[in-house]
């Protein structure tokens, strides 16, 4: 759940609850245990109080009056941390993860080169289809990083780029392959093997024709990413939703087809071991005899 529904609910319940002590603070008066009712009556207006803290954190953008968790911080020598941008954070981290390439981890200074993949319509369906399982099984988060609208909305108006429900950070798909099909390069992906579809054709890889590159060099898929999908485009007053279909993004890494000459192994191991050997066998003779 989104940490600010999360915590607009705590502050409800929390706010409802509250109440609860007015009326045990009623019940005491009622009994005449006056000074165990005014105990429970500053218990209700302290919580009450940081109730109202929360309600303008949440609800509003707004500062709140009279507010001393700053000097309760100092005094405590606590840290203020933004909930917000903690679980943005760790949004991030899970999903750094899921950008490793999958199909291996690469050396930073492997040879890596863009590719142009080029999509049918039936792939452009496939796309969709691999998208729309991935998000039944939580696995692809369309939720802006956690960031609220509102955020969002400042964002776009301050760099006017408009931003994706995927995030910033590309979401590889759990699963894909590069297969030659008839001299093609074809790229399959999904959840699994199992449910694996054919999503696209490497067109060029760097500025070379797919083709002329697999002559040249050995091409592995080290990740395939998914784009698109919804978006959000800054209104006259707020952030308003669009879609536009989900397509894929491809790193190529790729190596010399030039043949490595073969290891060199140290002959004087086998010439030691053999001659222990030998000796071993000359020792069992002698029993034998």
């Amino acid at each position: 759940m989104n940490v600010k529904i999360k915590n607009r609910v705590y502050t409800v319940v929390g706010g409802i609850g509250n109440f609860y002590l007015l009326y045990v603070a009623w019940r005491f008066f009622a009994n005449g245990f006056i000074g165990r009712g005014l105990l429970f009556i500053l218990a209700f207006l302290v919580l009450l109080y940081f109730t109202y803290l929360n309600a303008i954190y949440w609800f509003t953008e707004k500062k709140a009056k009279w507010d001393i968790s700053p000097k309760i911080e100092n005094a405590l020598g606590i840290k203020p941390k933004d909930p917000e941008e903690e679980a943005r954070k760790k949004v991030a981290r899970m999903r750094q993860a899921g950008f490793v390439q999958t199909n291996g981890i690469f050396d930073e200074n492997q040879d890596f080169l863009p590719a142009e993949i080029t999509t049918s319509e039936a792939e452009l369906a496939n796309i969709q289809i691999v998208a729309d399982s991935l998000k039944k099984i939580n696995y692809l988060h369309l939720d802006y990083d956690g960031k609220s609208k509102n955020t969002i909305f400042k964002e776009i108006k301050s760099d006017g780029k408009v931003r994706y429900a995927l995030g910033e950070t590309p979401q590889a798909l759990p699963y894909f392959e590069l297969k030659n099909v008839e001299g093609k390069l074809v790229i399959y992906g999904g959840i699994n093997q199992i449910e694996s579809y054919q999503l696209g054709t490497v067109k060029t890889i760097g500025l070379m024709p797919a083709s002329e590159a697999a002559k040249k060099y050995h091409i592995y898929l080290a990740t395939v990413v998914l784009t698109g999908g919804p978006f959000m485009i800054a209104g006259r007053s707020t952030a308003m939703e669009d879609n536009e279909p989900f397509r894929i993004d491809a790193k190529i890494a790729y190596t010399s087809r030039e043949k490595k000459a073969a290891p060199k192994f140290d002959s004087s191991y086998y010439e030691k071991t053999s001659s222990i050997e030998d000796e071993h066998l000359s020792r069992r003779r002698d029993r034998r005899r």
